[in-house]
């Protein structure tokens, strides 16, 4: 029987090194329950950021690093959204990465600037700070048919990782497009009777929504990036909102309401709340469409208040 020892150890030492699904991460909410959905049955992604993070700006805590080095797949927008996770990630080594804003499942549109940010791009304090406000839109998780590519793309990468499991994650990311389309419909329902509106959002971020919906975003206070706009970027956007019928202005929960408060103060102009990542939300599979369906019934209500 000891001849066999030999072959049946190497043949042993061939089999992977554990049975259990990827240790997988995910940066923002909004993407993590869009995995989890896909995962459901057979493991839990974790979770990278905090819910009232700002992902355009973070300290990383040591448990959070811990995260990241014991993952062996991590899942992200992408450095244009998050300069600041790129050379973390870069530094992993032997873990794997996927820029969702890199693979050709999504759909990537350009920035559109709105008047406030057309003069900020001519304002000579924003040239010299090198804050253009230009190039691809990393808000992209705000398209549900990026999110519906997604499913497919998560699916497969965890199947590759895992292929005990291929099946299930298969499954599930079925079950979680019919929830997209039906999510889809909902939104279309919700927003029907304000189709056409102008509104005003806090930072550039919502133009995936607004594409897909029909809501006009007028101007945004802050650009993509969350910067702050400059001197003739506010005067650009006080007139523009003089001039315009707007419908709504949204703050957001990550960003100080106060500048928005002063520039509509004069105006009479309604003040709703958007949240682009979900970060009043509770994680888990349930929070995109949550965060989606927030964002119309915040629309919504704003504009058809009395």
């Amino acid at each position: 029987m000891l001849r066999f020892a030999a072959p049946a150890l190497a043949a042993f030492l061939a089999l992977p090194a554990y049975a259990e699904p990827p240790r997988v991460v995910i940066d923002i909410a909004p993407i993590h329950a869009l995995a989890a959905q896909v995962m459901a049955g057979v493991g839990t992604p974790a979770l990278l950021l905090a819910q009232d993070a700002n992902p355009h700006s973070v300290q990383l805590k040591p448990s959070q690093a811990r995260l990241l080095t014991d993952a062996d797949l991590v899942i992200w927008v992408g450095p244009a959204l998050s300069p600041w996770l790129e050379k973390t990630i870069a530094g992993l080594g032997a873990t794997e990465s996927l820029a969702l804003m890199e693979h050709p499942a999504s759909t990537l549109r350009d920035f559109t600037p709105s008047v406030g940010m057309v003069a900020d791009e001519h304002d000579h304090d924003a040239e010299r700070d090198g804050h253009t406000h230009s190039g691809k839109d990393p808000h992209l998780w705000l398209s549900v048919d990026n999110a519906r590519a997604w499913l497919g793309l998560f699916a497969d990468t965890f199947a590759a990782h895992d292929p005990a499991n291929a099946a299930t994650y298969r499954a599930n990311a079925a079950r979680a497009r019919a929830d997209i389309d039906a999510l889809t419909a909902r939104i279309e329902a919700t927003l029907a009777p304000v189709a056409g509106a102008e509104i005003i959002t806090f930072h550039d971020s919502f133009g995936y929504f607004a594409d897909r919906f029909p809501i006009a975003i007028a101007a945004s206070v802050r650009p993509g990036d969350a910067t702050s706009p400059s001197a003739s970027a506010l005067v650009a956007l006080e007139e523009l909102i003089a001039n315009h019928d707007i419908a709504c202005a949204f703050a957001e929960p990550a960003f100080d309401p106060g500048l928005l408060e002063a520039i509509t103060a004069e105006t009479g102009l309604r003040i709703g709340t958007l949240d682009p990542t979900g970060a009043l939300l509770p994680p888990g599979p349930d929070h995109y469409a949550t965060t989606l369906e927030a964002l119309a019934e915040g629309i919504a209500a704003c504009i058809q208040a009395k």
